[in-house]
């Protein structure tokens, strides 16, 4: 073993011979070839085995005009959300994040709840996942009556509504627990949660 930690295979003294093959001539679509060879490698890589001779028999290589469509596809990554936000609701009720929390058995018996209007101010900007509760022509028609500005979060990325999401998760513990440690009937659970807002 060597001191990268690397097993020499064949050196002078093997009595194995090979044939090493060299190209003369290249072009973009063999630039390709050989990205596709080293596992879609990008082209500075290959470069770099080029002018490191860190690879036998790879020859000079154009920067391919050929565009690798799996490259593209199958290489994508999710950004993270910043743990900063760019913008911070300065005033009550000027950025408000909602989510549903359900559906949860059995139903409430304390009716529907609804957003109030306190404080002398109303509700400017509303940021919701694009669940249909959301989506339907009934709440957007009543949200551009109000006033009330969108935000859609993107498909799949509960994160960029984490506010919401971590406060059903704070709530709802806490009435589950809230719920057992009195060995109160879970069909008290609405109860439950508007006791744990105030």
């Amino acid at each position: 073993m060597s001191a990268n930690r690397m097993f020499i295979l064949f050196n002078k003294s093997s009595s194995i011979t090979t044939h090493v093959e060299e190209c003369l001539h290249t072009s973009s679509e063999l630039t390709y070839l050989w990205h596709q060879r080293y596992g879609h490698l990008n082209y500075k890589g290959l470069k770099t085995l080029k002018t490191k001779k860190m690879v036998r028999g790879l020859p000079q290589l154009e920067v391919s005009s050929v565009t690798c469509a799996h490259c593209f596809t199958d290489k994508q990554h999710r950004n993270p959300i910043p743990k900063n936000s760019e913008w911070r609701a300065s005033k009550v009720l000027e950025l408000i994040h909602a989510d549903i929390c359900g559906p949860i058995e059995p139903v409430s018996s304390s009716g529907k709840s609804q957003v109030e209007k306190e404080a002398e101010e109303s509700i400017k900007c509303l940021r919701t996942d694009r669940g249909g509760e959301f989506n339907s022509l009934n709440f957007k028609t009543f949200c551009e009556k109000e006033g009330i500005k969108r935000q859609l979060t993107t498909a799949y990325t509960p994160h960029q509504n984490g506010v919401a999401e971590r406060k059903n998760r704070t709530v709802m513990n806490m009435v589950r627990c809230m719920l057992s440690a009195k060995r109160v009937p879970k069909l008290f659970w609405a109860e439950a949660a508007k006791w744990t807002f105030y």
